[in-house]
């Protein structure tokens, strides 16, 4: 696939849909009186969130959910290899953007209200209620519906307005939490966290006018508040069939017989005009459900692992750079996995021999394979992995390292063991591995005003050799700002030798030197940044002893 196909797919599957998104221009729009010195559309999200979170919520919470320095959302797209026809799924980058803190934050405090009798949670709960809960006779069929691109279709203020009723059903969101808020109040929070998600695609700025993005924090909870509303309704009304599991998108049912599936099928299709439904039938006996091969073994269903067709066996190599605990870790979550999906041990096995056959493909040595598999079996024999789950997880202090080899790697489990013994706590190192992305740069630039966030930067005065390195989490035009303060080392500096030459354009003398992930990495950088220029004008030698544990 070149990119103009996949910008061709991905537009298609996104922005071509006027009725959910609609372009926007990055031009100051007329208004009355003075105009800001600064403006982006993302700066404009930036103060109506803002606005919005300190109207409402208590004063720590609101500090802490208010956006500083955040980033514009970029869409991209995967394309849906398993589909006849190729397609793209979109997906809205949105980790830091301007209202990703307090999606996350409700979505947090919302979710008991997502679920209802019908939701599935997780896939091995599912497996395990199947022998419980369901008896099928001779001649039942196993049907799958799915939604068409559920989350874009997904009614914005119909869904928050039913969640907003739920959250107030006896005042439940306030006395859950200690707040004291309006329902009002909380369909505002909700809508300027999901509504009018501004991203950029193709170099063009865009907003998702309906529906809610896929890749934002409230966008399951939302696809299921919005699911289950539609369930409600339909149980009510005596509709739904005595067996009926629902993964977000994906449901599952047990019908007498074709005849009942399409009915139903049209039922679903007329229980909303924003959603259209799609059915699967059996095959053979065997039905796909969420990873899962479901057989029909009237009087039970029996399950085990799915493969897709399209699956390439693309896992962790054995030679990547990653410290082999990983390596091992794959092998025991497989394992752990086909265990736990399989109903009997035959099945079990099967999956078993097709895990050899795929680590040996990847140059796992196969004594490894072997004995991991062996570890494994004896584990669940005893259950010590239980048990060994649950201890090794208390009273545990992660350390994130940096991955060099893996006799380094080593070294530091051996120190590190050995400090957890002194400090009675369990210090455990997590290695991370430099990613191939970070070698590339993007090719997408975006505007240099909001895309110079979370940096360590180098002053240079314009009248002299003068020179200061900070840090800024937010947007570096804000900092430049601050530092025309009198409590600024660089306005020091301008009244002390050059009084009164502070240049209007006082951004031209500041320049990114590192572009950071988190305050953590921008400490780092500015200590060691410092160490390298040693700037006159920096009042401490470096910066992580002061302050990284503050």
């Amino acid at each position: 696939m070149d990119k103009s196909e996949y910008i061709h797919l991905l537009s298609e599957a996104s922005i071509n849909d006027t009725s959910k998104f609609r372009p926007v221009s990055s031009e100051r729009p007329k208004t009355r009186g003075r105009p800001s010195k600064h403006y982006h559309p993302l700066l404009a999200k930036e103060v109506l969130v803002k606005s919005t979170i300190t109207r409402i919520l208590p004063h720590d919470v609101a500090q802490s959910l208010c956006p500083t320095g955040s980033r514009l959302a970029h869409l991209y797209g995967l394309p849906k290899t398993h589909k006849e026809k190729l397609a793209m799924r979109p997906i809205l980058s949105a980790t830091n953007t301007y209202n990703y803190a307090l999606a996350k934050w409700l979505d947090s405090k919302l979710k008991p209200l997502s679920v209802n009798q019908h939701t599935v949670t997780d896939i091995f709960d599912f497996v395990n209620e199947l022998p419980r809960d369901l008896n099928i006779t001779p001649g039942d069929l196993l049907v799958s519906y799915d939604v068409s691109s559920l989350f874009t279709n997904v009614p914005l203020d119909e869904t928050i307005k039913i969640l907003a009723d739920r959250a107030f059903s006896n005042n439940w969101f306030n006395s859950e939490y200690d707040l004291n808020i309006s329902k009002q109040d909380l369909i505002d929070l909700l809508s300027v966290a999901t509504k009018g998600q501004l991203f950029q695609f193709n170099g063009s700025l865009y907003e998702q006018i309906d529906g809610v993005a896929m890749g934002s924090p409230l966008g399951p909870l939302l696809a299921n508040v919005f699911m289950s509303s539609i369930e409600e309704k339909l149980d009510v009304e005596g509709k739904l069939p005595p067996y009926y599991r629902r993964y977000v998108d994906d449901t599952f049912t047990v019908m007498p017989d074709l005849s009942t599936a399409k009915d139903f099928l049209n039922t679903l299709n007329h229980a909303h005009p924003a959603i259209k439904f799609t059915m699967e039938v059996e095959k053979d006996g065997m039905l796909p459900f969420l990873g899962t091969q479901l057989l029909n073994r009237a009087p039970r269903i029996e399950t085990k692992v799915f493969v897709k067709p399209t699956n390439s066996g693309l896992l962790l190599h054995y030679h990547s750079h990653v410290d082999n605990r990983y390596k091992r870790g794959l092998l025991s979550t497989m394992l752990d996995r086909a265990y736990r999906l399989s109903s009997s041990w035959s099945y079990f096995t099967e999956e078993c021999d097709r895990l050899k056959s795929v680590f040996s493909k990847l140059k796992y040595p196969k004594h490894l394979v072997d004995s991991t598999v062996k570890t494994f079996l004896n584990s669940r024999v005893t259950d010590q992995s239980l048990l060994r789950s649950k201890s090794t997880t208390e009273n545990t202090i992660r350390v994130v390292i940096p991955f060099k080899d893996q006799d380094s790697a080593n070294i530091v489990k051996t120190q590190l063991k050995d400090l957890s013994v002194k400090l009675q706590v369990n210090v455990q190192p997590v290695f991370t591995s430099r990613k191939i992305a970070h070698e590339f740069p993007t090719n997408e630039p975006k505007p240099q005003l909001i895309d110079q966030q979370c940096v360590v930067y180098n002053f240079k005065c314009d009248q002299c050799d003068a020179g200061y390195v900070g840090y800024t989490r937010g947007h570096l035009f804000v900092r430049v700002d601050g530092h025309r303060s009198k409590t600024s080392s660089v306005r020091k500096h301008y009244d002390n030798r050059h009084p009164g030459r502070i240049p209007d354009d006082l951004h031209s003398c500041f320049k990114v030197l590192k572009k950071c992930q988190n305050k953590f990495d921008c400490l780092v950088n500015e200590m060691l940044l410092i160490k390298q220029l040693r700037p006159c004008l920096n009042v401490q030698s470096d910066s992580i002893r002061a302050k990284v544990f503050v």
